[in-house]
């Protein structure tokens, strides 16, 4: 499993300071189940289950979801069939894809660093993902020299604002190089353009 820097913890009173705490995402009951009892084994890991509908009241700083991650303000570890799969669930905003086969200790790894702001891809997967036909075909404008700095601070996981303070400029003057981004590279999340600028080789991962 390689782990590629990209996008961005309170414990709970009665746990230790490094203490993760994860919810499990599922809408078929014994997935959840099995899911809690693995992860369950870490004992760094606080670990809770809930349905996608009902993921809103629970307090997480990172989902571990079988199928598509729900919309939530909270980072996403998918796990997916196939490489088709892993696309689509980057696609969406998830922060690291595994195979569903993937063993418990590469599953505690990928939480510790989608929780960390980084972006997971299965060694599976990487190869299709990373190295797609489609950087071989060129963009109708190049990124501009600021749009570069934005991309590359993007893909260490920082947000409009924070990169606003780094550059000196308004979180406006950002926002607007990352939607200049989004449209040169044809993506649609910050996910998507950090993954597609590191198939065509803009960013090192």
């Amino acid at each position: 499993m390689r782990a590629h820097p990209a996008f961005s913890s309170n414990a709970l009173e009665s746990h230790a300071p490094d203490v993760l705490r994860v919810v499990v995402v599922s809408s078929a009951p014994l997935v959840r189940a099995s899911l809690r009892t693995i992860l369950g084994e870490f004992d760094d890991l606080d670990v809770t289950e809930a349905e996608p509908s009902r993921l809103r009241a629970v307090n997480a700083e990172v989902m571990l979801c079988d199928g598509n991650a729900p919309d939530v303000d909270v980072p996403a570890l998918v796990l997916v069939r196939d490489a088709a799969g892993a696309a689509e669930a980057l696609a969406c905003g998830a922060r690291g894809v595994l195979a569903r086969t993937a063993a418990p200790r590469r599953m505690h790894a990928a939480l510790h660093a989608v929780a960390e702001a980084e972006i997971v891809i299965d060694d599976a997967f990487a190869d299709s993902l990373l190295r797609n036909p489609r950087a071989e075909v060129e963009m109708i404008e190049p990124l501009t020299a600021r749009e570069r700095e934005v991309l590359r601070l993007l893909a260490s996981g920082q947000t409009n604002k924070e990169i606003g303070q780094r550059l000196g400029v308004t979180d406006h003057t950002i926002k607007f190089h990352v939607n200049g981004i989004l449209g040169k590279l044809g993506a649609q999340t910050r996910t998507e353009a950090v993954v597609e600028a590191a198939r065509r080789g803009i960013i090192a991962v």
